[in-house]
């Protein structure tokens, strides 16, 4: 009797352990550039994720399930189908480069064309990721800091008249 009730704990806590899913995990890395700061996304399968902008502190936020699903049947399709390496042409100070890390893999820079199909669905997964963590490269969340001789005006709500 004592051996059954072993072999059945053994069983239920096998049977619990299968059912319980493993989260898989990806990184999206900006390069940044002369006037954008780097960023990392680290997401997770679950679609939680976080975002660090910069040196600042990673920042949580989710997406949905059905997304995560999505960017990650979209990654291992983009590895299997699409995802050799390519360069494309840009700006030595202004240029960045969009990549996915996933075991051990990366991807093409996303923001050099052409695609295959794969690759182009993972860079609207990315894209709507970035939206997501609000992170709208370009942005003024992006932006360059000023040299220290610099003018800082700011701004009016409506121009003032030119004066004569």
């Amino acid at each position: 009797m004592r051996i059954r009730g072993k072999i059945v704990s053994i069983l239920f806590l096998s049977a619990v352990l299968a059912a319980t899913a493993t989260r898989d995990g990806a990184t999206i890395v900006n390069s940044g550039s002369t006037n954008t700061a780097r960023y990392t996304i680290t997401l997770w399968s679950d679609g939680t994720a976080t975002a660090q902008v910069g040196a600042a502190s990673p920042a949580p936020f989710t997406i949905s399930k059905e997304a995560a699903k999505r960017f990650f049947d979209d990654v291992k399709a983009a590895r299997s189908n699409g995802g050799q390496l390519q360069h494309c042409m840009k700006s030595a100070s202004f240029g960045t480069r969009t990549i996915v890390q996933w075991h051990g893999w990366s991807s093409p820079d996303l923001q050099c064309p052409p695609f295959t199909a794969e690759v182009s669905a993972l860079a609207k997964d990315v894209s709507d990721v970035q939206s997501a963590a609000n992170i709208h490269p370009g942005s003024p969340l992006m932006h360059r800091i000023p040299m220290p001789v610099e003018m800082r005006m700011q701004p009016s709500a409506s121009p003032s008249p030119a004066s004569t």
